[in-house]
C-alpha cells in the first residue's frame, strides 16, 4: 500500500511542479510577449498566418465579434471534417482502402472532435485512413483546445479590464495558443513516445506471426487453438501502422482523448512503456492546471488562482482515493468468496478485470481519475469493468461539468461560473451585494454563471432519457439491469460533459445514438462558451469597486470549502437520482 501511495504522490507532485512554471509561459504567450528562443522561430510563422487569413493583430474584438468568430471558425471546422470523413474512400493517404463513414457516424465524429470531446463510436485503426487521422482529427486536436484557451483569456481580460474596448482578438489568441503552447509541448511528448516504441510512419499495416495461435468456434468466440470446438485457427495478426505518436501526444495535451486505436491508451502501440504512461498521464491535466495558476498571475493576485486550484485538487485527490480503494478491494463476486486471490504479493492485486497487466490497478485508477477530471477521455483500462463505485466516481467527475481541471479553457471558465455562484450565495448569507475581483455581480452575470453551472447536468440527463426511450439502445448494451443503465448514463455523461471516454461495454454506433450524442456535445460546448463571452463582456463594462472591510475574501480556506460544497451540491442534486438507478443500485445488490 505504501508503494501505491508513493506513486500517487509522485504523479501529483510532478503535475503541480510542471504546471506552475508553464502558467507563466502561457501568460507571456497570450500577452504577445517574446518568449526566448521560440519567438525567433515562430514569430515569422505567426506573421505569415495572419497575412494568409487577413487578420490585424492589433484589432480588438468586443464580446459579440469574438463569439461570432469562435462560432464561425468551429462551424467551418465541423463542415470540413465531416466532408473528409464522408469522402475518405476517395481521398489520398488510405493504403488500407477504407471506405467513407456513414452520415450519422461522420456527423457524430466530426462534432466530437470539433467540440474537444473525441467520443468515438468506432475503432480508429479499422475505420479511419491515415489522411482522416492526421489531417482530419489531429488538426482538430490542436485547434479545438486553442479555441477553449482563447475564450478563457477573453474572460480573463473581461475580469481585469477597466474601460477597455474589447476582449482581444480571437484569431490571434487561437494562433498563438497553437504555435507557442500546443505544438512545442506536443513535439516533446511525440519524441518521447517514438523513442519508447510508438509508431510514426505512413507504412502499410504489418502482418506478424502470433506467438500463441488462437481458435475461433462456430459462434465466433475465441477459444484455445487445440479446442475441439475450434473451426478455425488463427496464427497471424495485423499490427496497425501510421502517424500514431503525433496524434497521441496532442490527444493527451489538448484534453482531446481520441485514440488512434480502438483500445486507446491501453494499446502497446499508443502507450508502450511505464515512461510513456507517466508522461501521458501527467499530460492529461498539465495545461488545465497551468491555466488555473495563469489566472492568478493574470489578475495580479496569485491567491485567487491558488484558491481555485485548492478546490480542484481536493476533489481530485478525494476522487482518486475512492477509485483506488474500491478497485483495490474489489467485490465479493470478483473474489469468488475467497477462491480468487486478490492480494498484492508478487502481483498487481485488486480488480484486474478490464485492466492492462502492464499498469495494474494503481496506474489504471490514477489514469481514470485524471482523464475524467480533465475533459480528456483517453483510457488505459476499460471503465466498464470497474467496480460499481469505482466506475461511479468518473461519472460524477464528468457530470460536475468537467471543472476539476476540465478541458483546456472550458474547465476553468466553468469553475469560474461556480465561483461566481458561490460568491452570490455567500453574499446572500451576509446581506451584501456580491463582488468578485472588484466587480459587482448583477443579475446578468448571475444568469450567465448559472448557465455555466447547470448546462452539463441538464444536457446529459436529457440525452440519457432520450436514449433510454429508444428500443435500439437495449440491443446495444452488453449488460442488463443496473449496470446496463450505468453504461447508458456513462455514455450520455461523457458526451454531455465533452469528455469522450466510454464504459467500453456499449455499442454506441446506431443512427439514433450518434445523433443524440452529437447534439449533446454541441450543446455543452457552445452554450457555456457563449455564456462565458457574454459574462466577459458584461464584466468588462462594469466599473471597478474599492475593496472594503466587508468584502468577501475569495482566496481563503473558508471560501475554498464553500466552493467545494457548492460544486458537490449542484452535482449531487442533479446526478443523484440517475446514479441511484445505476452504480449505487448495483453496489447495493452486490453487498446485500
Amino acid at each position: 500500500m505504501m508503494d501505491e501511495l508513493l506513486e500517487y504522490g509522485i504523479y501529483l507532485a510532478l503535475l503541480v511542479a510542471l504546471a506552475i512554471p508553464l502558467s507563466g509561459y502561457i501568460n507571456k504567450v497570450m500577452a504577445g510577449e517574446r518568449v526566448a528562443v521560440l519567438s525567433r522561430v515562430l514569430v515569422p510563422v505567426e506573421n505569415v498566418v495572419y497575412r494568409c487569413i487577413r487578420v490585424d493583430r492589433a484589432d480588438v474584438m468586443g464580446w459579440k465579434r469574438y463569439l461570432i468568430s469562435a462560432l464561425a471558425f468551429s462551424a467551418l471546422s465541423l463542415v470540413g471534417l465531416f466532408a473528409i470523413l464522408m469522402l475518405q474512400g476517395v481521398l489520398p493517404g488510405n493504403p488500407e482502402g477504407l471506405p467513407g463513414l456513414t452520415w450519422d457516424l461522420a456527423f457524430n465524429t466530426a462534432v466530437s472532435f470539433v467540440t474537444n470531446t473525441n467520443w468515438q463510436a468506432y475503432s480508429g485503426e479499422s475505420a479511419l485512413s491515415y489522411f482522416s487521422q492526421a489531417i482530419g482529427l489531429t488538426v482538430q486536436n490542436f485547434v479545438t483546445p486553442a479555441v477553449g484557451m482563447a475564450v478563457l483569456f477573453a474572460l480573463f481580460r473581461g475580469l481585469v479590464s477597466e474601460g477597455a474596448p474589447g476582449l482581444g482578438n480571437f484569431f490571434v489568441d487561437v494562433t498563438r495558443s497553437v504555435l507557442f503552447v500546443l505544438i512545442p509541448l506536443a513535439l516533446v511528448v511525440t519524441v518521447v513516445d517514438v523513442w519508447q516504441g510508438s509508431p510514426q510512419n505512413v507504412s502499410e499495416y504489418q502482418e506478424v506471426q502470433l506467438l500463441e495461435p488462437v481458435g475461433i468456434d462456430a459462434e465466433g468466440n475465441v477459444v484455445e487453438a487445440d479446442d475441439p470446438a475450434a473451426v478455425q485457427v488463427i496464427d497471424e495478426g495485423v499490427v496497425p501502422m501510421g502517424p500514431q505518436a503525433s496524434q497521441v501526444a496532442i490527444k493527451q495535451l489538448g484534453t482531446n482523448g481520441g485514440g488512434y486505436n480502438g483500445v486507446n491508451s491501453a494499446s502497446a502501440l499508443e502507450n508502450p512503456t511505464p515512461l510513456t504512461n507517466l508522461v501521458q498521464c501527467i499530460s492529461l491535466l498539465l495545461i488545465p492546471f497551468a491555466l488555473v495558476f495563469s489566472f492568478g498571475r493574470f489578475v495580479a493576485d496569485r491567491r485567487q488562482g491558488r484558491a481555485i486550484f485548492a478546490a480542484m485538487f481536493v476533489v481530485l485527490v478525494a476522487s482518486l482515493a475512492v477509485i483506488a480503494f474500491f478497485e483495490q478491494v474489489g467485490t465479493p463476486q470478483l473474489a469468488a468468496d475467497g477462491s480468487v486471490y486478490m492480494g498484492t504479493y508478487d502481483q498487481s492485486g485488486g480488480n484486474m478485470e478490464g485492466k492492462e497487466a502492464r499498469f495494474g490497478v494503481t496506474d489504471s485508477s490514477l489514469w481514470a481519475a485524471f482523464t475524467t477530471a480533465a475533459s480528456n477521455g483517453a483510457v488505459n483500462s476499460m471503465h466498464d469493468s470497474y467496480t460499481p463505485i469505482g466506475g461511479m466516481v468518473p461519472i460524477i467527475l464528468m457530470g460536475l461539468g468537467e471543472i476539476i481541471g476540465g478541458g483546456i479553457g472550458c474547465g476553468l471558465y466553468g469553475m469560474i461560473g461556480f465561483v461566481i455562484l458561490t460568491v452570490f450565495i455567500a453574499g446572500l448569507m451576509v446581506g451584501r451585494t456580491p463582488e468578485y475581483l472588484g466587480r459587482k455581480i448583477g443579475p446578468k452575470e448571475m444568469r450567465m454563471a448559472t448557465i455555466l453551472c447547470i448546462t452539463t447536468p441538464m444536457v446529459l440527463l436529457i440525452g440519457a432519457a432520450v436514449m433510454c426511450l429508444d428500443p435500439a439502445t437495449v440491443d446495444s448494451l452488453n449488460n442488463a439491469g443496473a449496470h446496463g443503465f450505468s453504461e447508458v448514463l456513462y455514455a450520455a455523461t461523457s458526451a454531455g460533459g465533452n469528455n469522450g471516454s466510454a464504459f467500453a461495454g456499449f455499442n454506441a454506433n446506431t443512427p439514433m445514438i450518434n445523433v443524440v450524442l452529437g447534439f449533446e456535445m454541441l450543446a455543452n460546448r457552445f452554450i457555456p462558451l457563449a455564456a462565458t463571452l457574454v459574462l466577459a463582456g458584461s464584466l468588462c463594462a462594469r466599473p471597478k469597486v474599492a475593496v472594503s472591510a466587508g468584502t468577501l475574501s475569495t482566496s481563503n480556506a473558508m471560501f475554498v470549502f464553500l466552493l467545494i460544497l457548492v460544486v458537490l451540491l449542484v452535482g449531487a442534486l442533479s446526478m443523484f437520482p440517475a446514479l441511484a438507478l445505476g452504480p449505487i443500485a448495483e453496489q447495493l445488490h452486490m453487498v446485500l
